[in-house]
C-alpha cells in the first residue's frame, strides 16, 4: 500500500477541551460536518485522538477518555470525512499530557527557570520509556480500530530537562548535567527513543502510513528529526509570533530535502491557537495560501472545534474564499522545484561545537533570518541548506554572522570556491572554532586590540556608490550596533565600505544626546571588501543580525550592492515591486514550464499586550491586499520560453527577450499571480 496523497487544502483541527467542560461532541451532526467541510473546499483534515488535557475522544481502553464525551466522536467524524473523500490523520499529543502528568509528576520535566503550578498552563513530560511505551500504546489502539490517513504527534522537540531524574539518569550515562552540550546530548538519545519507538510502533501495522511528529518548527539539520517523517509540516502562523518570514524562509530548507513532501501551517485565528471568537481577515488567510503555494508548500490551516462538535460556519466560509483560490492553482503546483542561485548556509543548522551557549531549538536563528529577509524582500532566488547540502548547484553561497568553521565544513567550501562558486561571510563566520583565525584563504587577520565603541558607522566607498544606478545607497555614515570585528584584509582586497567611529561609547562619564555620540572620524579598517580573487565578500558586522533585529533598510541595500558586485552580474529576476512583494521561480519539469509567482500584500502591527499567555506583544496582520498594475519583470533563465501565459485564467503575454533576459509587463496583481513559462 502506498502513502496516501498529501494534500493541497488541509485543516488542523485542535480540540485541546478541559474535563470541566460537559455535552462533548453534542452538536456533532455528519450532514453538518460534511457541509462545512465541502464550503471550506477542504480535502485532508487532522482530527484529535488525544489532546494536551491528556483526554482520548474514542472509547479508549489505554488512555483515559474524556469525563463528558459519551459516543466515538472520533470513528464518526473519520466516517464522515472518508464518505466525501477527505482524509483524516489523527493527533496525538506527546510532550503537554495534564492527565498523565497529575498521576505521574514524578515524570515531570524541569527547566532551569522552574514551573509555577498555581498558574495554567501544560506540563511537559519526559521521554521516559514508561510514558513512551503509552504512547505507542494509544497509537497501535487507534491504528487499529481506525482507518486515520496518517499520525500527527505534537510537542516533540528537545527540551532542557534539569529535574533530578534527568540529572541522575545523565550521570549514569557519563553525563554532566551542569554541561549544557551533556544535556543537549542526553536531550537528543531520549528524543530519537521516542521517535524510534513511536515509528516502529505505526509501520509494524501501517509500513506506509504518514508520520510527522511536530516541535513548532523544523529543526535545520537536524537529520534525525528529519529521517523519521514522512513529509514535513511547517507550523507557522504569522500572527501567532512565527511572523511572515518564518515560512518561507523554512519552506525553502524544506525544498532542500529530497523526495519529501512539505506543507505550510498558518491559522485561522486572528492571533494563535485556541482563539475561540478570532477571526482572521480573509485576505490573510487567501494571501498566506498563495504563499505557501509560491514557496512550494500543500496549505494547511489551523482551527479549534468547540466542546460541542459543531465545525464554525464563519470559519469555514473563510477558509473556503482561500482554498477554492488554492484548488484552481493546483495544478500548476504539483511537484515543483525552486530555481534558485543563491543559498543561506543556515546557522542553525552548524554542528554544535561551532555554536557558543545551549541549542536546544527554537523557531528561528536571527542571522538567518536577517539574510533570509534581505533576499525576499530584494526578490532573490535562493534556498536554505546545511552541511550536507550539495553547494555545486549554487553560485554564491552566504554564511551569515556566526558561522564559525569546523575542518570538515572548510574544507567543503574550500572545494566550492575552487569550483567557481562564491561566498559571502560576515561577522564571525569564516573563522576556525576555538580561534580567531579565518580559515578560507584570502581574507585576512582579526586585529583584536584595536578599540570598539558601542555603536559605530558604515561608510559605503565610491566604488558601489559609482555602480549604483537606483540611488539605493547613501554616501554619508550609516549607523549600525558597535563592537564589530578589525579585520586587516588580505594584499589584494578591494574595499566597499569603511568603518567610521564615534566620538566615544556613551557611559554616565561621557555620553551625546539621547542615543549615542555621532561620526567622528574613519577607523582605518573597512566594513565590507571582496578578497583579491574575487569570490569572497566579507562583511565585518554582523549585519544580518542587525538587520533583523534593527530593520535599517540600507543595510539591505549594502549587502545586494555587495552581491551585485561579487557576482559581476544582476540577480536572475528583476521587478518593478517594493520591498513587500516577493517572487519565487518554480519549475515543473515534467510538464516543460517555469512557474513564477508574484505576491504583493503589506503586514501591519497592532495591538498591545495582544496574546499574554504567548508572550507576544502585538499582532502582525495582513487586511488590505492592494491592487497593483503593470509590473515590470526582467528574467535570465536557461531554458527558451515559447510562451508567457497568467494561469490559472489563461490570458497570454507578451515578452520579448533582450540581452539574454525575457522581459514582460504584469498588467495588474491582486495579491498572488502565477505566471506559467512554457519552454521551447
Amino acid at each position: 500500500m502506498q502513502k496516501s496523497p498529501l494534500k493541497f487544502r488541509q485543516v488542523h483541527l485542535d480540540f485541546h477541551t478541559s474535563g470541566a467542560i460537559p455535552d462533548i461532541g453534542k452538536a456533532f451532526n455528519k450532514e453538518q460536518w460534511q457541509e462545512r467541510l465541502r464550503l471550506g473546499h477542504v480535502d485532508s483534515i487532522t482530527l484529535f485522538a488525544r489532546c494536551h488535557h491528556g483526554w482520548c475522544y474514542y472509547p479508549s481502553k489505554v488512555g483515559p477518555v474524556h469525563p463528558h464525551l459519551d459516543f466515538d466522536l472520533l470513528g464518526e467524524q473519520i466516517e464522515a470525512c472518508h464518505e466525501i473523500g477527505v482524509n483524516t490523520p489523527a493527533y496525538i499529543t506527546v510532550g503537554w499530557d495534564e492527565e498523565y502528568a497529575h498521576a505521574h509528576p514524578e515524570h515531570l520535566e524541569a527547566p532551569p527557570s522552574g514551573i509555577d503550578y498555581t498558574k495554567p498552563g501544560w506540563k511537559r513530560i519526559a521521554f521516559h520509556k514508561e510514558y513512551i511505551d503509552y504512547i505507542c500504546a494509544i497509537t497501535e489502539e487507534v491504528i487499529r480500530n481506525y482507518p486515520v490517513d496518517g499520525i500527527f504527534y505534537d510537542i516533540v522537540g528537545l527540551t532542557n530537562d534539569l529535574s533530578l531524574p534527568a540529572q541522575r539518569a545523565m550521570r549514569e550515562r557519563g553525563l554532566d548535567p551542569l554541561k549544557a552540550i551533556d544535556r543537549l546530548q542526553f536531550a537528543r538519545e531520549r528524543q530519537e527513543a521516542y521517535f524510534q519507538a513511536t515509528n516502529a510502533a505505526i509501520h509494524n501495522l501501517r509500513p506506509n502510513m504518514r508520520i510527522f511528529h511536530n516541535a513548532g518548527h523544523i529543526p535545520k539539520g537536524d537529520r534525525v528529526f528529519l529521517n523519521y517523517a514522512s513529509h514535513l509540516e511547517i507550523e507557522s502562523l504569522p500572527t501567532g509570533g512565527w511572523g511572515y518570514d518564518h515560512m518561507p524562509l523554512s519552506a525553502r530548507y524544506a525544498a532542500t530535502q529530497k523526495g519529501v513532501e512539505y506543507l505550510g501551517m498558518t491559522g485561522k485565528f486572528h492571533t494563535t491557537w485556541a482563539e475561540f471568537g478570532g477571526f482572521k481577515h480573509p485576505n490573510a488567510l487567501r494571501y498566506e495560501c498563495a504563499a505557501m503555494l509560491a514557496f512550494g508548500c500543500r496549505c494547511s490551516i489551523g482551527d479549534q472545534l468547540h466542546p460541542s462538535g459543531e465545525l464554525n460556519e464563519d470559519t469555514y466560509r473563510r477558509i473556503g474564499l482561500a482554498y477554492a483560490e488554492v484548488e484552481a492553482k493546483e495544478p500548476w503546483c504539483v511537484d515543483a522545484k525552486p530555481v534558485s542561485e543563491v543559498a543561506i548556509l543556515a546557522i542553525e543548522s552548524l554542528p554544535h561545537d561551532a555554536l557558543d551557549g545551549e541549542h536546544f531549538g527554537g523557531q528561528m536563528n536571527k542571522a538567518d533570518l536577517g539574510a533570509s529577509r534581505m533576499l525576499l524582500e530584494s526578490q532573490r532566488q535562493f534556498e536554505v541548506i546545511d552541511t550536507e547540502a550539495d553547494f555545486e548547484q549554487y553560485q554564491l553561497i552566504i554564511l551569515p554572522d556566526e558561522g564559525r568553521l569546523l575542518p570538515d565544513l572548510a574544507d567543503k567550501l574550500s572545494e566550492f570556491l575552487s569550483r567557481g562558486g562564491k561566498i559571502l561571510l560576515s561577522g564571525d563566520s569564516g573563522r576556525a572554532v576555538g580561534c580567531g583565525e579565518f580559515v578560507l584563504d584570502g581574507i585576512g587577520m582579526v586585529d583584536d586590540e584595536a578599540e570598539r565603541f558601542d555603536m559605530e558607522y558604515i561608510k559605503v566607498g565610491p566604488d558601489l556608490l559609482a555602480a549604483d544606478k537606483r540611488g539605493s545607497l547613501i554616501a554619508s555614515p550609516v549607523v549600525m550596533n558597535g563592537d564589530n570585528l578589525r579585520v586587516r584584509p588580505a594584499e589584494g582586497a578591494t574595499v566597499l565600505a569603511e568603518i567610521v567611529n564615534p566620538y566615544f561609547s556613551r557611559t554616565v562619564e561621557h555620553f551625546c544626546s539621547h542615543q549615542h555620540a555621532p561620526e567622528a572620524e574613519p577607523s582605518g579598517f573597512p566594513a565590507a571588501f571582496i578578497t583579491a580573487t574575487d569570490n569572497i565578500a566579507y562583511f565585518a558586522p554582523r549585519i544580518f543580525t542587525q538587520y533583523s533585529d534593527r530593520g535599517q533598510y540600507l543595510y539591505r541595500e549594502l549587502v545586494m550592492a555587495v552581491i551585485d558586485r561579487l557576482m559581476g552580474k544582476p540577480p536572475s529576476i528583476l521587478t518593478s515591486l517594493q520591498s513587500a512583494g516577493r517572487t519565487s521561480l518554480m519549475e515543473q519539469a515534467a510538464n516543460n514550464r517555469y512557474v513564477l509567482h508574484l505576491l504583493y500584500a503589506s503586514p501591519i502591527r497592532r495591538g498591545v499586550d495582544a496574546i499574554p499567555n504567548w508572550n507576544i506583544p502585538s499582532v502582525e496582520v495582513i487586511e488590505d491586499i492592494p491592487v497593483l498594475r503593470d509590473i515590470r519583470v526582467s528574467l535570465r533563465l536557461e531554458k527558451e520560453v515559447k510562451e508567457v501565459k497568467l494561469v490559472p485564467g489563461g490570458e497570454s503575454l507578451d515578452f520579448d527577450m533582450q540581452d539574454g533576459r525575457l522581459h514582460f509587463i504584469l498588467p495588474r496583481l491582486e495579491g498572488h499571480q502565477m505566471i506559467a513559462l512554457s519552454q521551447a
